[in-house]
């Protein structure tokens, strides 16, 4: 696969043109600086090694650097000093026991202290496993109403045996009410959860997942009927993460394609895919907003003119109302998703300013946010209304799984005269721009935001506070147990909602 840009380097995410051919990954990252050159005073950061040092000592250069660049501090009320005096002993006695994996699993809870999707680690598989390796033969899915149930059961398990089905609701876990047992549900093996939302969903996705050879008792309910088994955690290759959502319904095989996943999913041939669906409703599955040659046939095809060729060919055939499918979306160029919200704004709107961490200062400033725009008298990007134009109702399908600049679209068709956002849960709640980096032992990275995106009031928008952010669903799909059961089997509850919400607008 190879990537291009206008400007010839790439950072994914969105885009950070401040780093030359980075490709950053998992989970996404930050805006376009098309401005550097037009401010010379600004001096980005830059990414640091310190995989020589000591555990204890590079542990120490990557709290600085972090605590200093990192742009949510104060809109997330991150304490740093409680975390250095809360994870700085468990490294040291790492290193005094000459304990690899203790240092490991100090460092992932250390960053997964930060609610935030843009932080994140090198994850080393063969530690996790040790943890996580085992599933008991199931998937559980928290419902709308609150209730957790099994959504998928092995027909080949040992809980299926004991009379475990799909669709059972979960009461009790070890002995625990199953909301108690979800609180201390681990989920540093994932990635980062900036909302809410998103840590209750992990935390369910992880009750599952145990050491091999974990045992644990269970209580459900089969339409009335209580029953109390006990299953012990075996290898299942991972199978109860892969049959949950979005797994069922949307590929990640982009996301794992770039982070070099082991056995990743077949990833997309276009970034664009476009079809026109029965009752006339057009469709655009957006993977990210970025150019890609998925096909390595040697020439970069234009993201923004595919969309725009999908446009144009709804336009003609008239179509009543116009899905785009952005779960999942791994983010890209901020000024190719104004571009993109082009098609639905008939005046020009501000999208954001971008307020970055200038490491020649040590404080943030406003930068300008458009190559096109330097000239900007208040340094914004701007949605310019351009064509083609697009009048009729679009919906944008998300998910927690669509980060970064990807969330910039669903908040711009949202905010559309006639947009609307719908699906199961809202985005992930993590817009910063991304970018810094360090090196540590044992062939670690560590990364996170040094910028932030600001709206008209030039406040954060989308990143995460107290727990909520992201774009929310306009008109929410219910998790109901009829839809988890859908899922389950492979059936899009939340494009079927889509159309349906278009076809009685």
């Amino acid at each position: 696969m190879s990537i291009g840009t206008g400007s010839g380097f790439v950072y994914l995410g969105r885009l950070s043109l401040v780093v030359l051919m980075l490709f950053f990954a998992l989970p996404f990252s930050g805006m376009a600086i098309g401005s550097v050159f037009a401010q010379p005073a600004y001096q980005a950061p830059m990414p640091e090694d310190f995989s020589k040092l000591a555990w204890s000592e590079a542990f120490d250069k990557l709290h600085g650097k972090l605590s200093r660049e990192y742009a949510f501090t104060d809109w997330k009320g991150v304490d740093w000093p409680a975390l250095y005096s809360k994870f700085k002993p468990r490294i040291k006695r790492a290193q005094a026991s000459k304990d690899f994996a203790a240092y490991y699993l100090a460092l992932r809870e250390y960053v997964h202290s930060i609610p935030d999707g843009h932080v994140r680690m090198t994850s080393i598989g063969s530690i996790d496993n040790k943890f996580i390796g085992g599933g008991f033969g199931f998937s559980a899915t928290k419902l709308s109403d609150g209730k957790v149930i099994a959504s998928w059961v092995d027909e080949t398990s040992a809980a299926y045996a004991q009379g475990l089905r799909a669709g059972a609701e979960l009461i009790e876990w070890n002995g625990l009410p199953v909301e108690t047992a979800l609180h201390h549900v681990s989920t540093i093996f994932g990635t980062n959860s900036a909302t809410a939302e998103e840590l209750a969903n992990q935390q369910v996705r992880y009750l599952t997942r145990a050491p091999i050879h974990a045992q644990a008792s269970l209580v459900f309910d089969n339409n009335g009927e209580r029953a109390n088994i006990t299953v012990v955690a075996y290898d299942d290759k991972g199978k109860s993460l892969t049959q949950i959502y979005p797994a069922t319904i949307v590929s990640d095989g982009l996301r794992q394609l770039i982070v070099g996943a082991d056995n990743p999913q077949k990833p997309p041939e276009s970034m664009i895919e476009k079809k026109i669906l029965g009752g006339n409703i057009g469709y655009i599955k957006l993977w990210g907003e970025f150019d890609a040659d998925l096909q390595n046939t040697g020439k970069v095809p234009s993201t923004l003119g595919l969309f725009r060729a999908a446009l144009d060919e709804f336009n003609a055939a008239n179509v009543k109302g116009l899905i785009i499918d952005i779960r999942n979306n791994v983010g890209g160029l901020d000024s190719m998703v104004a571009d993109m919200l082009a098609s639905f704004y008939p005046e020009k709107t501000l999208y954001e300013y971008q307020n970055s961490f200038n490491s020649a200062t040590g404080a943030r400033e406003i930068l300008a946010g458009d190559e096109r725009q330097t000239k900007e008298p208040d340094l914004g990007l701007y949605i310019e209304p351009g064509t083609p134009f697009f009048r009729g109702l679009v919906v944008a399908l998300i998910n927690s799984k669509c980060v970064s600049s990807g969330e910039g679209l669903a908040m711009g068709i949202k905010n559309a005269p006639r947009g609307e956002t719908v699906g199961f849960y809202g985005t992930h709640g993590s817009f910063g721009l991304a970018g810094g980096e360090a090196k540590l032992p044992g062939n670690l990275e560590v990364h996170w935001p040094y910028g932030q995106s600001l709206d008209k009031n030039r406040q954060v928008q989308i990143d995460s506070r107290g727990g909520v952010g992201g774009i929310s669903p306009s008109i929410r799909t219910p998790m109901t147990r009829e839809n988890a059961l859908k899922v389950a089997r492979g059936e899009d509850a939340e494009l079927e909602h889509a159309i349906e919400v278009i076809n009685t607008y």
